[in-house]
């Protein structure tokens, strides 16, 4: 690393641990939807200015690298409130979002982090009963027909999923919103699909998401069956073999059902029982790494070599036969596709590789931070600098762009005071 690109690294992270005070939102007393602490959402001004579920995870890892803990636990526990409240975590919480749909389940990620900080063993307690109920929701509400699962959406009338096919037809893509109402329902239930899955949106489902066991969220909910039993032994000794279970039933249909000779886990199409987009790489297909359902070093360089550039990792591997440029996608560069494939070669003891992958996104963000003096949601990963994406104009960003880039910054032992 050149001595310009390492002072260009440490004042970005001076930016960034200068501005989470500001980036606290308080809730606004008498407010149906006021959350019980203080939270910090993805933008400190713009469009989104509420607690967005997945992104709190990697704003969270940042915040804790940079000596703010108890933001952190408050993102956690006002996730934690709405759980509680609602039955499950929603993508949002505002009056607008909840009724949609949840995110990817993260928040025995969120919970790991807090426990492993504060060591709180009450605290993890009703953090573990709350989980319980998260992982309820997903094996009731989220379940295919082979036992694994999928994104969907919660109980929406005909109407409302048409109503969500126009807005994102209007007002994302472009598309025309001349079409029959059951094909309308039908493309509105996959959009919401992608929605749940942090990805609005993408084509790696090709409008198929409601048939699809994607990789990322069922190698995700693996690693949450090994939480629950881990936990369980401390508060329910007689459920840490039933979670445990859950575990090994989960990995070996996976196993069975989407792991290719190549040593990498493929999303899966149960309507049809067969692996989808053979071949096609993504950079949810980090998850099982980071999960441990697979130590296969060669999968995941092959997964480098599709998705790895000289700035960034894309969030899938290029197709020419997509028609329409979808955000979620190559060319484009978010905090998560960085961060998983950072955290992916951690937990395989790649440690060169992973440093050579969080370098990459490092020096893009300081260096675009330089010039712009903002953080971005989404980075050009070819030639450096923010992405000039379509679906709606780019962010100023603080979330899971300074999150993810301070928590790799700790890692690296960069910027550190």
């Amino acid at each position: 690393m050149k001595k310009e690109e390492n002072e260009d690294i440490i004042e970005t992270r001076k930016y960034i641990r200068s501005r989470w005070s500001a980036a606290l939102n308080y809730p606004i007393k008498g407010d149906k939807y006021a959350l019980p602490y203080p939270f910090v959402p993805p933008c400190i001004n713009g469009d989104f200015h509420v607690l967005f579920y997945w992104d709190t995870f990697y704003t969270n890892r940042g915040m804790i690298a940079d000596g703010y803990f108890e933001y952190a636990k408050y993102n956690v526990d006002n996730l934690i409130f709405a759980l509680n409240k609602l039955g499950f975590v929603p993508n949002a919480y505002s009056e607008n979002l909840i009724k949609w749909v949840s995110q990817p389940p993260y928040l025995h990620f969120m919970v790991k982090d807090i426990y492993e900080y504060s060591h709180d063993e009450e605290w993890l307690r009703q953090a573990y009963f709350a989980l319980k109920k998260e992982y309820d929701f997903w094996m009731k509400e989220r379940i295919a027909k082979n036992g694994l699962n999928r994104h969907f959406h919660n109980k929406l009338t005909i109407k409302d999923l048409c109503e969500y096919y126009d807005y994102v037809a209007i007002e994302r893509l472009g598309l025309t919103t001349d079409i029959e109402t059951k094909e309308k329902a039908e493309l509105g239930e996959n959009y919401c699909a992608d929605a749940e899955a942090g990805l609005d949106f993408t084509p790696r489902f090709l409008d198929r998401g409601i048939h699809i066991n994607p990789v990322d969220l069922n190698a995700n909910l693996y690693g949450m069956e090994l939480d629950l039993s881990s936990y369980a032994k401390k508060f329910e000794p007689e459920l840490e073999s039933i979670y445990l279970n859950k575990a090994k039933e989960r990995k070996e249909k996976m196993d069975r059902l989407m792991l290719k000779e190549d040593g990498l886990y493929y999303d899966y199409d149960f309507d049809n029982g067969k692996i989808f987009r053979e071949d096609y790489c993504f950079s949810g297909q980090f998850m099982p790494f980071i999960t441990g359902l697979t130590q296969n070093k060669e999968g995941v360089k092959k997964l480098l070599s599709r998705l790895s550039f000289k700035y960034g990792i894309t969030s899938t591997q290029k197709d020419e036969k997509e028609k329409i440029e979808l955000q979620a996608a190559y060319p484009f560069s978010w905090p998560y596709d960085n961060y998983l494939a950072y955290w992916g070669l951690k937990e395989l003891g790649l440690e060169k590789e992973a440093k050579e992958v969080g370098m990459r996104w490092l020096i893009n963000l300081s260096s675009t931070y330089k010039k712009t003096g903002k953080l971005w949601e989404t980075y050009d990963p070819f030639n450096g600098g923010r992405a000039k994406k379509k679906e709606y104009p780019a962010n100023e960003m603080m979330g899971w762009t300074a999150g993810g880039f301070s928590a790799i910054c700790n890692d690296l032992g960069i910027g550190c005071k």
